[in-house]
């Protein structure tokens, strides 16, 4: 399938529509149910019966597939300001298949805002690097610290 047919990996939601959609699929089929059958219940186990098989699916370990190719193109766009409104968030929060990549995706919240060149150019070098089929490898974010044990 080509990537540009992909199916978007998170529906993004916010304001006042994104509210009125929660609500719409949480309590609409619970209305539904309580009118036909008559009985107020529906109105508490639908929506808690929504809310434990969405938590159920999250928790499922699935990891999108992508291409070395197509996750330095995802890079590349973040870098020149061409991507979409939401996809740094998916880059960076989704994981990945292969594990040389997804090792790479778990440092890349740090290039969140590139105001440093130093930045621009340490993304540079790891998208070139993808590009090569050379994989850096991981190093811890300096910015965390940890006590002493």
């Amino acid at each position: 399938m080509p990537y540009s047919w992909r199916l978007p990996m998170a529906l993004h939601l916010s304001g006042g529509g994104g509210c009125a959609v929660v609500l719409l699929v949480l309590f609409g089929p619970a209305l539904l149910l309580a009118y036909l059958l008559h009985s107020a219940v529906w109105l508490v186990v639908v929506p808690l019966g929504i809310v434990v098989f969405a938590v159920l699916v999250a928790a499922l370990p699935i990891k999108r597939k992508v291409t070395p190719e197509q996750f330095a193109d995802e890079l590349e766009r973040h870098l020149v300001g061409t991507e979409g409104e939401w996809d740094w968030d998916d880059t960076t929060s989704v994981a990945i298949a292969d594990e040389r990549l997804e090792r790479i995706r778990l440092e890349l919240p740090r290039f969140d805002s590139l105001a440093l060149e130093k930045d621009k150019d340490e993304l540079k070098a790891i998208i070139a690097a993808i590009r090569k089929g050379e994989f850096p490898e991981a190093v811890p974010p300096t910015h965390l610290t940890y006590p002493n044990r």
